[in-house]
């Protein structure tokens, strides 16, 4: 009888237990109106300038995501891309959005504005402004210049680009991309075969912010950004660079140094000097030789350090010079089987005749094709001949070697 009622009050629980289950209602999936859809060029028509322009209307505008937080470069920030241009978007919380991914933004609440003359697409909400559309959706870099960069602010503000032969200005000191234990952003300059150059800023909260800058030649991969006059890159990934091949043999005597990077003079005869100099040229300084008004004679040399071109392609040196017409005293070589001292004592070989450019003006040699020299300790040497019968000037800068 015991064991009955027991049974019974079981049951009585039970049926109590289960009366008192809560049904719960399934969540409503948000939907993001869509409104009228734009093009991203016409989207940052929208802006007026010198205001933040809120959006109240129902807009939306697709693009590919280029740039996304995964490193820690850019925080509650994204870049979008499509044919007609790109965005920079600023979040109010961390997206949840990755490279690759085809969004649509409504910007029905958003704001854009420009800040320190970068346009932006700001408060821009997670889920109240973002439907992700697709995924795997990359984009391929546009292939720029430096200078192209520079000449068109505007019209690369955003976009993903690819950068071909650039180096780091500061590889080789064991300097980083930031400082990471601070959390202090840098920037580090990056410099093509033309000695342009821009910035590169990356944050000290970025997975790579402490790594050591490549010490290498190649492509560089990243997104252009605009900060008041001057043009930056972000990296979205450090592996995307491939700054591992040589770099370009630089010299533009901007440290006033002649025999920086390994470079000699070689005073052969007579008391003739190489020195730098910036007259009439103030802060970009150059080399200069000249046999005074005493009209000197002798020979000195400017001499290269050895350069190996055993696994190069198709190398070639460039550079600028000045002087007056008719000039004799000026002459380029190859030298090869050298091991210092008088250049005379080596193989040489002229690849650069008299130079006369006039009227001081600054004159591009052009690419001298070093093709035909694919070895080891090879030289370029500047031969200054000092004569009594005339002074001569010579003005030499950005001498560029490309392996």
């Amino acid at each position: 009888m015991k064991n009955f009622k027991r049974l019974l009050y079981l049951l009585a629980l039970t049926v109590t237990i289960c009366g008192c289950t809560k049904e719960y209602d399934a969540p409503t999936v948000k939907s993001v109106p869509v409104g009228n859809v734009l093009t991203i060029a016409e989207v940052r028509a929208l802006h007026v300038p010198g205001t933040e322009t809120h959006i109240t209307q129902d807009i939306s505008v697709f693009g590919v995501v280029t740039a996304d937080e995964t490193t820690g470069n850019i925080y509650k920030e994204a870049y979008i891309q499509d044919e007609t241009g790109a965005l920079y978007l600023r979040f109010t919380t961390s997206s949840g959005v990755y490279i690759g991914d085809s969004i649509r933004v409504y910007l029905k609440g958003t704001k854009i504005l420009r800040y320190n003359q970068m346009l932006q697409v700001d408060s821009v909400h997670p889920d109240n402004n973002i439907v992700k559309v697709k995924t795997q959706q990359y984009r391929t870099p546009e292939l720029v210049t430096i200078s192209a960069l520079n000449a068109n602010k505007e019209f690369y503000q955003g976009k993903l680009v690819q950068i071909d032969g650039v180096f780091f200005i500061d590889a080789g000191q064991s300097l980083t991309y930031a400082d990471g234990v601070n959390k202090v952003s840098i920037s580090r300059k990056i410099q093509d075969v033309s000695t342009n150059q821009i910035d590169v800023r990356t944050s000290g909260y970025a997975n790579f912010a402490n790594d050591t800058l490549p010490d290498g030649g190649g492509t560089f991969i990243g997104i252009a950004g605009q900060f008041n006059s001057t043009m930056q890159l972000i990296i979205r990934n450090p592996n995307e660079l491939q700054l591992n091949g040589e770099k370009p043999s630089i010299k533009n005597f901007q440290d006033q140094s002649l025999t920086s990077g390994g470079w000699s003079v070689e005073n052969v005869s007579g008391t003739i000097n190489w020195v730098t100099s910036d007259l009439g040229s103030t802060g970009n300084f150059y080399a200069k030789v000249d046999n005074t008004n005493a009209k000197l004679v002798g020979e000195t040399w400017f001499v290269s350090p050895a350069l190996d071109f055993t696994n190069s392609n198709s190398p070639y040196a460039t550079f600028r010079s000045a002087t007056f017409a008719g000039n004799s005293a000026l002459q380029v070589y190859i030298l090869t089987n050298y091991s210092g001292g008088n250049p005379n004592s080596g193989t040489l070989t002229e690849v650069f005749p008299t130079l006369s450019s006039g009227s001081w003006t600054w004159t591009s040699s052009g690419n001298i094709d070093l093709s035909s020299y694919k070895q080891s300790n090879v030289r370029i040497a500047f031969k200054y001949t000092g004569y009594s019968s005339s002074w001569n000037t010579w003005e030499l800068d950005d001498i560029i070697i490309i392996p």
